[in-house]
């Protein structure tokens, strides 16, 4: 009679599930508390005995939320622990040689604990599932596809987890070397990229990347809970009582499919786990890397991960000014520093000795120029991302802020073509000037202002969004020499990107927009010398919008946005004036309406407002406006101070003009050079 080779046994398997019990059982107590805690809330409401309470696509929709955003994270960390469970014996030496001298064959061991450790993934989910499928059954009923789902996908996503630990299992003999495997297995893709990004971002002028994802799909629980999603579609239906009643009409797990291709990959990783296994090493058990074509691998991974993110952190820690690029030799040197502690702190853990610096030297010198290639290769800019401006039909909405030194800042999304064109010649213009503006010293007192970009290739995904940030130095000497900076400050006032800042959030083709009323506030009584306020009547207030209209067509909301502060202090007003729309999002059923403030920044150069509310009575002799600069005299004068304030500025006055002597204050600023209106002089 011919003899059978087993490749599973029994005895074994039972043993390690009785071993590790406290495993499997804790977690599926833990599981199960959430639907009994569910069950016990219906008992004590009196509904579990009462109507069905949900419909099944509602309980479905339940279901595929669990999957997309719990289920990945909750495997990630629990198949950590069932492999310990099942493969621990690999890291005591003592362990290794008992099971290796069972009766059972490598393949038999292989086969048994891999479906041991299966279990216990397996258990917890079986057992809060059937706890789940049951009570829900009763209050909204069983939808077969979307239980059918569930449950496949929580099979694939199971066996990937525990596939993807058995594989780090196999390379490293240590216990706490698998911890630090397993993990840096599912988040060094997007770690690497992250440090390449933030490397990349310190050298290049206006370029602050943010994490992309490029290669996030390395990084499986971050893509799975990046990328998995519950799409629902709703029908609006009139109910019995005559109401408009949302009913969910279809449900799907949004990129579903990627958990089956998950799946696929962790049969790959669990066939490259029986490959190690055959040819480990009994004596490994202990190593930090038990593979041997691996440790060159592992030594030269952490001196590079070191050079980025060591080299990075000693350069902000000694030579960083952030308002410029990253000087190349500096950061070369300190890449060169973290890579070469790097490398010998692996060597070290490999070793399992202090004593490696014998022998190694020619590895710390390939280890050194490496980090100093990468750093001057990043500086060079081969890509050419300091200076790429996107071509103006490659953008088909660009959003951006910007802020000068005083006042509120410019936010805005655009999508019509001839502000996009704008907002790229301004950026062009900086880009150009590069060179100059990211310097750490100018001449004169400086301030910084700031301008962010995003550009969106296509909006509704965020496909192709690229964003560029830039910190501007701005005082005097630059605003009169820097063709990007004066460009900025005429951007700022620009009638298109006005309108859009002031009111975006009343206007678009899915907005209705209603004006109700407004208020005017921190007017100065100087009888009573207090800050008044008064509320607007409707005609008042369409009175306002009207000249506000007027004054962003003519260009003078935005001109303080970059003035520094003396001349910013003579020309903008601390007032506050509001105007209240009734906002009606259309296309959305049973949306109503909200209330939406516009809030407006006056300064002296707002002619046609600052007249509107003069002629409607608003502002008076008992109710002044008030720059900041006499606001600050007022309160020295309370406190004593006599006000000196001198204007650097006042050659320029022609014939006692001043933009606002219609209205309070008597001071405002003419720039050199500055054409005067006639009309304004009278």
């Amino acid at each position: 009679m011919r003899s059978k080779t087993s490749y599973f046994n029994g005895t074994l398997f039972k043993k390690n599930l009785a071993r590790f019990w406290p495993l499997w059982g804790g977690a599926s107590a833990i599981g199960a508390l959430f639907p009994l805690a569910f069950l016990a809330i219906l008992i004590r409401e009196g509904s579990f005995f009462g109507e069905t309470m949900s419909d099944p696509l509602d309980i479905t929709r339940c279901y595929y939320e669990v999957v997309a955003w719990i289920i990945p994270t909750i495997s990630l960390l629990y198949a950590a622990l069932c492999a310990l469970a099942a493969w621990g014996w690999l890291y005591n030496p003592k362990s290794v040689g008992m099971y290796h001298s069972l009766p059972v064959t490598r393949k038999g061991l292989f086969v048994t604990d891999f479906l041991s450790g299966m279990s216990m993934m397996l258990i917890p989910y079986a057992v809060t599932g059937t706890l789940c499928v049951a009570v829900f059954a009763v209050v909204g009923g069983l939808d077969p596809v979307g239980l059918g789902v569930t449950i496949l996908s929580v099979l694939g996503l199971s066996f990937f987890f525990f596939a993807s630990a058995t594989a780090v299992a196999f390379i490293t003999g240590n216990p706490f070397a698998f911890a630090g495997f397993y993990f840096i297995f599912h988040f060094i893709a997007a770690g690497l990229e992250w440090l390449v990004t933030l490397l990349t971002t310190m050298f290049y002028f206006g370029v602050e990347r943010s994490y992309q994802g490029a290669i996030e799909f390395l990084s499986p629980t971050m893509y799975l809970t990046r990328k998995l999603n519950v799409d629902t579609v709703y029908t609006q239906i009139l109910n019995p009582e005559g109401w408009e009643q949302a009913v969910l009409e279809s449900v799907t797990l949004v990129n579903g499919w990627l958990i089956a291709v998950y799946t696929l990959v962790g049969v790959v990783l669990l066939a490259f786990a029986w490959g190690l296994y055959r040819r480990r090493r009994s004596e490994s058990a202990g190593d930090v890397v038990a593979v041997g074509w691996m440790k060159p691998v592992f030594r030269y991974g952490v001196a590079l991960c070191a050079a980025l993110a060591g080299g990075m952190a000693l350069y902000g820690l000694f030579f960083e000014d952030y308002r410029t690029a990253a000087s190349a030799l500096p950061m070369a040197v300190c890449m060169a520093v973290a890579g070469l502690i790097g490398y010998y702190i692996a060597s070290m853990l490999l070793a399992k000795s202090l004593r490696v610096f014998r022998g190694t030297w020619k590895g710390a010198l390939a280890t050194l120029l490496a980090a100093v290639a990468l750093c001057f290769a990043v500086a060079a800019d081969p890509l050419g991302m300091e200076t790429w401006i996107p071509r103006e039909e490659q953008v088909q909405q660009v959003r951006f802020w910007m802020r000068g030194w005083n006042g509120p800042g410019v936010s805005v999304l655009l999508d019509d073509p001839a502000a996009i064109r704008q907002v790229l010649e301004v950026h062009r213009a900086i880009v150009a000037e590069r060179e100059t503006l990211d310097r750490d010293h100018f001449e004169g007192e400086t301030h910084y202002a700031y301008f962010d970009l995003d550009y969106y290739e296509d909006p509704e995904d965020f496909s192709g969004w690229v964003n560029r940030s830039y910190n501007l130095p701005c005082n005097d000497i630059l605003m009169d020499k820097s063709e990007a900076l004066q460009k900025l400050a005429a951007l700022a006032s620009d009638p298109l990107i006005q309108e859009a800042n002031i009111f975006d959030q009343i206007s678009g083709e899915n907005i209705e927009a209603r004006l109700t009323g407004g208020y005017a506030a921190r007017l100065y009584n100087p009888e009573t010398k207090e800050m008044e306020q008064v509320d607007l009547t409707l005609d008042q207030a369409k009175a306002l919008e009207a000249a506000v209209r007027r004054d962003v067509a003519a260009g003078n909301f935005g001109r303080t946005l970059f003035m520094l502060d003396g001349r910013y202090e003579k020309a903008a007003y601390t007032a506050d004036l509001d105007l209240y729309y009734s906002v009606t999002y259309l296309g959305r059923p049973r949306a109503g309406s909200h209330s939406q403030p516009v809030s407006l920044t006056l300064s002296v150069y707002c002619t046609e407002t600052l007249k509107a509310l003069e002629d409607l009575g608003v502002v008076n002799e008992s109710r002044r406006l008030l720059t900041y600069a006499e606001r600050s005299a007022l309160e020295n004068e309370e406190k004593g101070i006599p006000y000196t304030y001198e204007d650097p500025y006042s050659g320029y006055y022609d014939g006692g003009f001043y933009p606002a002597d219609m209205v309070y204050p008597e001071e405002a600023y003419v720039y050199p050079g500055e054409e005067v209106d006639a009309a304004l002089l009278h």
